[in-house]
């Protein structure tokens, strides 16, 4: 069992660095109900549960909040957090649009979370890195006393999203309760 998945965070000098920081693997499913129904029984994902988005606030590249809505479960066996997205409204293409085309179900990779320090400077300093790259938040997903999640578009570049998060305690809590009790 992973105990280190949440020790202290490389700094991030170049992108690269977030790859030792990697906590969860992000899908997007076209219902979530079916998505954990097939990773447990495709692969064995038995410890999954469907977690609240009530409070998330989704905040577009220019930092202007829009309406989404989705529903989120998280799994693990003892490792790296397996995270399910089923896009429901708004403002959510960036999910669906690694779904299949034609409707059918699916669950597609689409991002790989990394954590960071939390602090307004860290952000910026991310922020300025991938500005420099030509590179941005292109949504930020904000849950109050939980974490910032920062979804930046390399998809072009390696088939998936980043998803670079400042996670507060209570989320560290959650998802390390999370990798023990699925072991």
């Amino acid at each position: 069992m992973t105990t280190d998945l949440f020790a202290p965070p490389r700094p991030v000098e170049a992108l690269a660095d977030l790859f030792a920081n990697v906590w969860q693997l992000g899908y997007v499913c076209s219902d979530l109900d079916r998505g954990i129904d097939f990773m447990r029984e495709q692969f064995g994902l038995s410890h999954c549960v469907e977690v609240p988005t009530d409070t998330a606030r989704v905040l577009d590249h220019r930092d202007e909040q829009v309406d989404w809505e989705a529903r989120i479960a998280m799994g693990a066996r003892g490792g790296l957090i397996v995270e399910l997205i089923e896009p429901v409204s708004g403002d959510v293409d960036f999910y669906r649009r690694f779904l299949p085309r034609d409707g059918s179900f699916g669950v597609r990779l689409h991002h790989l979370a990394t954590h960071v320090p939390v602090g307004d400077d860290v952000w910026e300093h991310i922020r300025e890195l991938l500005a420099g790259l030509g590179l941005r938040f292109d949504h930020t997903v904000l849950i109050p006393d939980r974490v910032r999640a920062g979804y930046v578009d390399t998809s072009a570049e390696l088939g998936h999203l980043l998803e670079i998060c400042q996670l507060q305690p209570a989320d560290i809590e959650l998802f390390t309760g999370l990798v023990r009790d699925s072991a």
